[in-house]
């Protein structure tokens, strides 16, 4: 084989400036576009200028924090347009920054804060005090605060393209991950080349989906900013959903995306069928050949991408037009690319050898990490450049008569999964040192194509004879989602008695069992679908979740189901039925039966039930919580698997949900309703209620309505409810007078919210007012009631029936104590802020235990932790008390 000189892959130079920071491209193109949108998230637009002057403001504030030139900053922010501008604002102080998904497991983000050896925490109220490393805690809000007496101009500092941007943590073989250090030339020379091939310009709109945990975001999130496109920002929850990803392509009139095989599938699942004017990028992992042909011919063009985190971010492009020749094309920009033998001789005649990178994308090394170091990033023997490095890439390829490179798969036990790259050997060191695990070895199986999965086979120091495999499953399960991230947590565990073991004493991966799929944690015998709806939803969930039979009783999670393919399950019904429904409704029908229900053509068929059993086993006695106002239930499900292995609970969601009952508008209706469920399923108690907001109150009256029948009740909870009398019954002057004088009340307290936390309270009020407006308008405007969709098409229904129970109760007060939970940020006046107003209502007392958070985010991670084990210490200590 020859490869014609003009067709030689590695002739990739191009001048670039090669001595300038990221920072000076960011800010030469502000200063371009000043009034043009940057970024954009749900309703919000920032413009350069904006986002120009906000990071250097930032920037000035982390100087002044104590940032200087080299120093790390750890960054823990939701998605937002404050966590780019934060991003920006630590590459302009001259530091480099560590990217953390709060959404990772704690343990594991403590570990790179401290190996890192982070100055600051960066990191936003909601997070505060949650992460516990020899950082100091640097919360935005404050930052952000402080930066407004600060001047626009860009901080005077100069910054070394040699030194560090970002350091990112990639999965470890050791046990740990490990930092890849990514200097400025580097990012540089990427950008750079990626806004020349593939190609971005002014006039594109790219949509930003990766989590910045993940090298790649790098691309989504500085190219547009120094080419003057528009970046589009999406949160976690569309991320993870093909429905609202390929919505939020078609409304915002996406351009460019870049995402991995596993989300262009989810795309395609859920039901994009037509040509999009769309720019794909896919890479993370091998692109399937099936999808080269549903993609073609749907965007304006398909780019294949490779490159590991250590040769940044991408290292090679291909426009693939066609199934045929699927590689992963040409080297970018001052890139090298060889395939070398075990001697490092360069095979350029189409033998398989082993992927070394080159050229201004190989990172400075691994953090504090030598040896390892030493290991992959070896001296270049065919460059002229003094000190300059090779990658090894760990991948096998060959070099195409094209000049093409062609990937062929993995050298070592590290595989992709889902676009993650995973050390199977940091699963390992997780899983052996769960309590009788003596041996235990991780691989990625793909026996169903287009569904790798990892499993686990373990060998016990006990035997496998006495083990229930459902009940440890679980076990190993939980105990590795706690310090790993949910891509490394294996999908399936099988028992070994030993692991094979080839002639030369190595682990036989080849004679490894499949694992049966088909081992289903079900509580009773397997009932066959009974109707066609039943047998549709079954055959989804089966071919899915790589089970041959499931019964329609069996729980999507007991199964082992998780978010990623909740998301596929819920695309292929809606393309299946045409009805869409939300990824949470799993939660509210984790049943075949009871999600088949919901997809019954006729509506009106469906028995609801307001009693959801989220998390129903356990010998405890039962909490049930009460929905607040025009909710339903699912805010609850992470508080109740924070509680207890045996603490079962239940949610009681609103009568009208389903859009087709009539919402009841009395509150002793409302409460008897529920409690005829309750009663229904737990006839003899007794039982602990609580309720949040709204729910306090209905939960307060189903406590009087079932002491009157002569039941238990051994606790009333209220999660940050405020107990009003109504004012009905007094006389006009008296409410008008009261009525006036909240008003001022809320309008002076208003201020002091304003200035502890300004930018909380204008987000708070400005949703407050939007929902105003909203009601304000159909109740003027009542002929377009009918037109009424989503969010608002029930909840203003319940919500008004609510109100309206709730203003025409009369609370009269009960001979029971009440546990009060108490947020402790407030966002709206009380005039009783101790008790909340239950002393004149609870006879024996109020119980007041402070919880983490706002009204509004008591639930949210990581406040429902907390929240979680004060609740249970009460729960255990009332039901241990005697009557």
């Amino acid at each position: 084989m020859h490869i014609d000189s003009k067709n030689n892959p590695n002739d990739t130079f191009a001048d670039y400036p090669k001595d300038k920071a990221l920072p000076y491209f960011l800010n030469k193109c502000a200063k371009q576009n000043g009034s043009k949108i940057a970024i954009k998230f749900h309703d919000r637009k920032l413009s350069y200028k904006s986002i120009y002057e906000n990071s250097n403001r930032l920037a000035k504030v982390l100087i002044d924090s104590g940032i200087n030139a080299g120093d790390v900053v750890g960054l823990a922010l939701d998605r937002s347009p404050e966590m780019v501008i934060s991003l920006l604002a630590i590459l302009k102080s001259g530091a480099a920054y560590v990217p953390l998904d709060p959404e990772y497991p704690k343990d594991r983000i403590e570990f790179m804060l401290d190996d890192s050896s982070a100055k600051i925490l960066l990191t936003s109220k909601k997070y505060k005090g949650h992460f516990h490393s020899g950082s100091t805690e640097l919360l935005l809000e404050d930052a952000l605060q402080k930066a407004e007496g600060y001047g626009p101009e860009e901080p005077e500092i100069v910054i070394d393209s040699d030194s560090l941007a970002y350091i990112l943590y990639t999965s470890g073989s050791t046990g740990k991950p490990k930092g890849v250090q990514i200097r400025h030339y580097n990012l540089v020379n990427f950008l750079l080349s990626m806004q020349k091939e593939p190609g971005m310009t002014a006039d594109d709109k790219i949509l930003a989906v990766t989590t910045i945990s993940f090298d790649i975001a790098g691309l989504e999130l500085y190219l547009p900013l120094i080419c003057g496109a528009e970046l589009i920002l999406s949160n976690s929850e569309t991320s993870k959903d093909g429905r609202l990803l390929l919505d939020l392509v078609k409304d915002e009139q996406i351009s460019f995306m870049q995402a991995t095989p596993y989300t262009w599938r989810m795309m395609l699942e859920a039901g994009w069928e037509n040509y999009l004017p769309i720019k794909i990028l896919c890479g993370g992992e091998a692109l399937p050949k099936d999808m080269v042909n549903k993609l073609t011919w749907r965007s304006s063009a398909l780019w294949n991408m490779y490159g590991p985190t250590e040769t940044t971010i991408w290292s090679t492009v291909k426009l693939i037009e066609n199934d045929e020749d699927i590689t992963i094309g040409k080297p970018i920009d001052n890139t090298q690319v060889y395939i070398l033998d075990e001697h490092l001789n360069n095979l350029t005649n189409g033998e398989t050898g082993e992927i070394f990178i080159g050229g201004e994308g190989v990172a400075k090394g691994y953090l504090n990490r030598p040896e390892l170091t030493a290991e992959r990033f070896i001296d270049d023997p065919f460059s002229e450049i003094p000190d300059s490095k090779l990658y090894r890439t760990g991948d096998l390829g060959k070099i195409k008569p094209s000049g093409d490179i062609q990937c062929l798969g993995r050298i070592d036990h590290q595989v992709k999964v889902r676009g993650y790259r995973i050390e199977l050997e940091e699963i390992e060191h997780a899983l052996v040192k769960q309590a009788d695990v003596k041996e235990t070895v991780v691989i990625a199986r793909e026996d169903t194509p287009g569904d790798p999965r990892l499993v686990a086979y373990v060998v016990l120091n006990t035997g496998t004879e006495t083990v229930d495999i459902k009940a440890q499953t679980y076990t190993w399960h939980q105990a590795l989602m706690a310090v790993l991230p949910e891509y490394m947590v294996p999908d399936d565990f099988v028992l070994l008695s030993s692991i094979p073991i080839t002639p030369n004493g190595k682990t036989d991966r080849k004679s490894l069992p499949k694992p049966d799929y088909n081992l289903i944690n079900r509580a009773g015998e397997y009932v066959a679908p009974r109707t066609d709806i039943e047998k549709q939803v079954a055959e989804i969930w089966q071919e899915l979740m790589g089970l041959e039979k499931i019964s329609i009783f069996d729980n999507f999670f007991t199964l082992g189901g998780r978010s990623l393919v909740a998301v596929q399950i819920m695309a292929r019904i809606e393309k299946l039925t045409g009805k869409r429904l939300p990824l949470a409704t799993l939660f509210e029908h984790s049943t075949i039966e009871k999600l088949s229900l919901m997809l019954n053509v006729d509506a009106k068929s469906i028995t609801w039930e307001s009693l959801v059993p989220i998390k129903p086993k356990g010998s405890k006695m039962p909490l049930y919580i009460v929905h607040g106002a025009g909710l339903n239930v699912l805010l609850f499900n992470a508080l109740a698997m924070n509680m207890d292995e045996e603490q079962p609970v239940y949610g009681l969601q609103a009568k009208g949900l389903n859009g087709v009952d009539e919402p009841l508008d009395v509150m002793e209706d409302i409460a008897a309703n529920y409690i005829s469920e309750i009663l229904a399923q737990n006839p003899t108690g007794p039982y602990a209620l609580a309720g949040y907001s709204l729910g306090g109150t209905i939960a307060y009256e189903m406590a009087r309505q079932l002491i009157v029948m002569g039941k238990e009740v051994k606790m009333l909870a209220v999660f940050d409810t405020y107990a009003k009398q109504t004012d009905i019954f007094d006389p006009f002057l008296i409410r008008t007078f009261n009525a006036i004088w909240l008003v001022i009340m809320k309008v002076l307290y208003s201020f002091v919210l304003f200035v502890q936390d300004p930018k909380r309270t204008v987000e708070y009020k400005s949703i407050i007012l939007k929902r105003m407006i909203i009601r304000l308008y159909w109740k003027i405007f009542k002929g377009n009631e009918e037109k009424r969709e989503g969010f608002f098409a029930y909840d203003n229904e319940i919500d008004e029936a609510s109100a309206k129970a709730k203003r025409n109760y009369f609370q009269k007060p009960l001979n029971i104590k009440v546990d009060l939970f108490r947020a402790k940020t407030k966002t709206f006046y009380m005039s009783d802020f101790k008790y909340l107003g239950w002393r004149k209502f609870a006879l024996k007392g109020v119980n007041v235990h402070d919880i983490p958070g706002e009204h509004n985010t008591i639930f949210a991670p990581p406040n429902d932790e907390q929240f979680a084990v004060v609740l249970q210490k009460c729960l255990d200590r009332v039901a241990e008390a005697k009557s």
